[in-house]
C-alpha cells in the first residue's frame, strides 16, 4: 500500500485521522484524506488537521457546492478555497468557519423549523 485516503468521519475523527496519519508516516505510506461527505464544518476541520500532519500528507479532497447558496451557510470560508494548489488555513478560531443561522433557515425543511431557536 502507498496511500491511504481515511475520512474522519470514518474512521472516528480528527484525532484518529491524525494517528493514522502518524502511523502511516512510521511506515512510509503517503496519506490523502478523503472528506467531501462531511460538508462545510467538516472541510473546516480537514484543513486544520491536516496543517498538522507529518511529512506523508499529499493532498485531500475537499467538498465543491452543487447548489450556489450553499457556501453562504457559513461564515469564515474564503471564496476562492484552493489557490495556486494550496490551501490556506482558516483564520477564525477553533474549525475556522461557523453556521450562518440566518441565512441556514431558510432552506430549513418544515419540521426542523425551530432547529436553531
Amino acid at each position: 500500500m502507498r496511500v491511504i485516503g481515511p475520512d474522519p468521519a470514518d474512521i472516528g475523527g480528527i484525532a484518529e485521522l491524525k494517528w493514522v496519519a502518524e502511523h502511516a508516516y512510521m511506515h512510509s505510506i503517503l496519506m490523502a484524506p478523503h472528506g467531501t461527505a462531511n460538508g462545510l464544518l467538516g472541510l473546516g476541520a480537514l484543513i486544520n488537521v491536516c496543517a498538522t500532519l507529518p511529512a506523508n500528507y499529499i493532498a485531500f479532497e475537499y467538498p465543491s457546492a452543487s447548489d450556489p447558496w450553499w457556501e453562504d451557510l457559513v461564515i469564515g470560508l474564503p471564496s476562492q478555497i484552493v489557490k495556486d494548489s494550496m490551501v490556506d488555513l482558516l483564520e477564525a478560531p477553533g474549525l475556522g468557519l461557523d453556521i450562518d443561522a440566518e441565512a441556514t433557515r431558510k432552506y430549513l425543511r418544515e419540521e426542523d423549523a425551530g432547529f436553531f431557536d
